[in-house]
């Protein structure tokens, strides 16, 4: 196994996968601390970017997944969300030359990988194991908001929560009622936030952050990455869920249409006969015979 340390994180990666480990220094961002590890099939890798940098930036590396295997990807905003994926990899400028050469190594084995894959790959799956397992906390200035796998709680008891959110304290939200968490980063001197949208429901506009019962707002870089991994957690887990009831209800379709399928036709014409045979012993009136022959014809 092949590996390649950077500033925040160490990946060691092979021809099916790509493990990242997180640092735990005081420069690590909140986001990567909060995650830890994480496993990237390189079977879901559509292409493997990389960027020189200068001897100021450094080098830098970022996977880009499959459709639906990334939730971190709906989520980036502008450029506000490259430097906390844990898809990205960055280093200093005298490892250039080393990570170019992981890069194209990654590169080859994505393709491998792909080529060869034998068994259905399931992008859902794959997002699911780039964000934490509930049950997951995220902190702000405001509040925090807690995820235990079926239900959202946004509480209010930060020393930042406005007075209106203060008495509110807390909502709710169960997952089924959820159609996803949008995140929207701190720029300049605004706050950023955390955002439920329902299902189904056009929530009216809020004077403001403020006074948004849908919203825990954050100030400041800690808290706006933890919601950022919140939100993606979160929406890996409504992915998921919504591909279980996809499943179930083209299971229950199937099931609906095998039991109106038309019989066998020699099955029906062996009934015909039989009945033909009770008619004929006089068991079966003519006009119970005609009916019982029609319905079995209508099923071919």
């Amino acid at each position: 196994m092949e590996e390649l340390r950077g500033h925040h994180a160490l990946w060691r990666f092979d021809e099916e996968s790509v493990r990242v480990s997180f640092g735990t220094g005081r420069k690590v961002p909140a986001l990567f601390k909060a995650l830890g590890q994480c496993l990237v099939p390189l079977a879901a890798v559509r292409e493997v970017e990389f960027d020189p940098g200068d001897r100021k930036n450094g080098w830098r590396i970022r996977l880009r997944l499959v459709d639906g295997a990334d939730p971190y990807a709906p989520l980036e905003t502008g450029g506000a969300a490259h430097a906390t994926t844990p898809l990205q990899l960055t280093g200093p400028h005298d490892l250039e030359l080393v990570a170019e050469y992981c890069s194209d190594r990654i590169a080859e084995f994505a393709r491998y990988a792909r080529e060869t894959l034998t068994a259905l790959m399931e992008p859902v799956q794959v997002g699911l194991g780039l964000v934490p397992g509930p049950p997951f906390q995220a902190r702000t200035g405001e509040g925090s908001a807690t995820f235990d796998g079926d239900r959202l709680r946004l509480q209010w008891d930060g020393w930042m929560a406005s007075t209106a959110k203060g008495q509110e304290r807390s909502r709710e939200f169960p997952l089924a009622e959820i159609e996803c968490l949008q995140w929207f980063p701190q720029v300049d001197f605004d706050e950023g936030s955390l955002r439920v949208v329902l299902r189904g429901v056009t929530l009216p506009e809020a004077s403001g952050l403020e006074h948004d019962f849908f919203t825990l707002a954050s100030h400041g870089l800690k808290g706006s990455e933890e919601s950022l991994l919140m939100a993606a957690t979160v929406n890996a887990h409504i992915a998921q869920a919504d591909e279980v009831t996809t499943l179930e209800d083209a299971g229950a379709t199937a099931e609906l249409e095998a039991a109106r399928r038309p019989e066998d036709s020699e099955a029906v014409f062996a009934k015909i006969r039989e009945l033909g045979s009770l008619h004929a012993e006089g068991l079966l009136t003519d006009s119970e015979f005609s009916t019982k022959k029609a319905e079995l014809l209508d099923r071919l």
